[in-house]
């Protein structure tokens, strides 16, 4: 492919992100650190290594090669699930710590399913309208993957594992129906994981009617609701947030958004909103250029990563989904999530370069997405190879 220069739009959103991120946490956090760990600095300079990390993390994937990878997608996809065993069922926790290393299990899967999903799925497309040897064996590392998450426990990181792993699927030429009729059948057993879990149910309950426990499981979310109300539109101005002062648990990590609400306003949040909206349409974008099918999918999978993430964490601080614990990308307090987030921010730099200027094809994203993958389905099923009777 001829190269060009990186997306501006993609490469300006997420150091505009990045920039607010390293803002809100100091504003968000500096009140309870000074109270617990003597230095209202102390988790900005956490951060701050993390995204430096991040940024190291950032250039080199964007200089790597991602097409070698063809064909040998499978041994990083094996490591992801011993990471999440040995997460989920020796340690029984989110974390893995290796002596000074430590990291969140489920970041470093999720970037190894989406990985294996591209290079899988590019590989197989003339197979996949078939179930048994088609569709089945994805969704089995999905779903295994899946429920080793939920052994650590981790609800909602399952989840969306699970939902980034549906789009990539919906998007190769696979049957709907076959998506359709299977995720109706897992709905049941993740309907009784929430039953069974007291702790689950709480947060279901709570989102309900979060005024019925305004001290206990509601309280968050209520608090949440106080700090957008509180900010109006224009907000009550930079590191003036009277939530943070221990009102609002979490104010520097899940429930950032809230904060931003109430200094930054209406106006901030539409901002941030718009930010993300960007980098979905310019991920889309890419994805309906690139001629390279391995590099299609992993662009919407990191796409639905950005995408998702930010949607819900937003709707749970404004109280439209159950309180879930996932960050919001490159702005809430740092990790393995905000590192993972500069490999993605690279990723799709590099592939904006790859796939140069080549023009989109007409119509709204939604008809351009959906007319280009039934009319790519439709045609490889009628050029498919039948199965072969025993």
């Amino acid at each position: 492919m001829k190269k060009s220069s990186v997306d501006p739009y993609l490469l300006i959103s997420f150091f505009v992100l990045m920039l607010i991120g390293i803002i809100m946490v100091y504003s968000a956090s500096a009140f309870y650190a000074r109270q617990y760990w003597g230095n209202n600095l102390f988790f900005l300079k956490r951060h701050l290594m993390w995204l430096f990390l991040g940024l190291i993390a950032m250039g080199m994937a964007y200089s790597f090669p991602f097409e070698k990878l063809k064909g040998y997608s499978a041994i990083p996809l094996f490591l992801g699930l011993a990471i999440l065993f040995y997460a989920g069922i020796i340690t029984r926790q989110r974390w893995v710590y290796w002596g000074p290393i430590h990291f969140q299990a489920v970041d470093v899967a999720k970037f190894t399913l989406i990985l294996f999903f591209a290079d899988s799925l590019s590989r197989k497309e003339k197979f996949l309208h078939r179930y048994a040897d088609g569709l089945f064996p994805h969704l089995f590392y999905l779903m295994l993957m899946a429920a080793l998450v939920l052994a650590q426990p981790d609800f909602s990181s399952a989840f969306m594992l699970i939902l980034i792993g549906i789009i990539m699927l919906y998007v190769a030429p696979v049957r709907v129906q076959h998506l359709v009729f299977t995720g109706l059948a897992f709905v049941p057993p993740l309907i009784g994981v929430v039953l069974l879990s007291p702790y689950k149910l709480q947060r279901v309950v709570s989102f309900l009617n979060p005024e019925k426990d305004l001290k206990g499981a509601g309280y968050q979310v209520f608090q949440s609701l106080v700090s957008f109300g509180s900010g109006g539109i224009t907000g009550v101005g930079f590191a003036r947030s009277t939530q943070k002062m221990f009102y609002l648990p979490e104010a520097h990590t899940d429930f950032i958004f809230a904060i931003i609400g109430e200094e930054l306003g209406l106006i901030g949040t539409l901002f941030v909103i718009g930010l993300f909206v960007v980098i979905t349409v310019r991920g889309i974008s890419i994805a309906l250029r690139t001629t390279d099918r391995f590099t299609m999918y992993l662009t919407v999978g990191i796409t639905s990563h950005f995408a998702l993430y930010a949607l819900i964490n937003m709707m749970v601080t404004l109280r439209l989904a159950p309180a879930t614990g996932l960050p919001l990308p490159f702005i809430s307090y740092g990790g393995t999530a905000l590192l993972f987030s500069c490999v993605y921010a690279g990723m799709l730099l590099r592939f904006s370069r790859e796939t140069g200027k080549k023009p989109v094809r007409s119509g709204s994203p939604a008809t351009k997405i959906y007319n280009w993958n039934q009319n790519r389905r439709e045609s490889l099923q009628r050029v498919a190879p039948k199965k072969r009777r025993r």
